[in-house]
């Protein structure tokens, strides 16, 4: 496989990517996704938002990405007909998490992948169901900012090993931000094209 570059600095993307004994380069993308607010459909809109951390990663260190696969990936969560990407503030986590508690919701992670001018999106999407935890415990949760950076204010694994109850239908690491399987077929087929 050609050298890759990680358009993020995403703990779990790069965890994810060394457990897979991958060789990369993280380059945390200049494009400010935190600023943009999810808008119109779900999975369109996690692949948009991944196309721009794809390109701002390789215009702005094009000599270092120059001959190598650009991977980029944004997560976005559908909540009780709400599209939330990461909270903002504290306010913000503790209404996702409010949101996350009323039944099962949506995620979507959107991926593009640059290859010698050529690009591919795609996405993956998980379910997942939260129950409610303590008002005590949540608090706690809230105040410790965990959830900052996080895709409906909640990292899944975090949240598991901290003892709160949560179900996962479909790839769990979609919910972590990077559906590894999928991105391992395109990668493979991408190597095939790219010759």
């Amino acid at each position: 496989m050609r050298s890759l570059v990680l358009a993020s600095r995403s703990a779990n993307r790069m965890r994810i990517l060394r457990r897979e004994g991958v060789d990369f380069e993280a380059i945390e993308a200049p494009f400010d996704d935190a600023a943009e607010a999810p808008q119109g459909v779900l999975e369109q809109n996690a692949m948009r938002i991944a196309q721009c951390k794809a390109r701002s990663v390789m215009d702005t260190f094009a000599p270092r990405c120059h001959g190598k696969l650009i991977l980029a990936a944004d997560t976005i969560c559908e909540m009780n007909g709400h599209a939330v990407g990461k909270p903002r503030n504290r306010h913000e986590a503790a209404s996702m998490l409010q949101l996350a508690f009323r039944g099962a919701h949506q995620v979507v992670t959107g991926v593009c992948i640059l290859c010698d001018q050529r690009q591919w999106m795609f996405f993956d999407q998980a379910q997942v169901t939260m129950e409610a935890v303590e008002i005590e415990k949540l608090n706690k949760y809230i105040e410790s900012d965990l959830w900052q950076g996080r895709a409906g204010g909640y990292d899944m694994n975090e949240r598991l090993a901290d003892g709160w109850r949560l179900h996962c239908q479909g790839d769990a690491d979609t919910v972590a931000g990077l559906p590894w399987r999928k991105v391992k077929e395109y990668i493979l087929q991408i190597e095939n094209e790219c010759q």
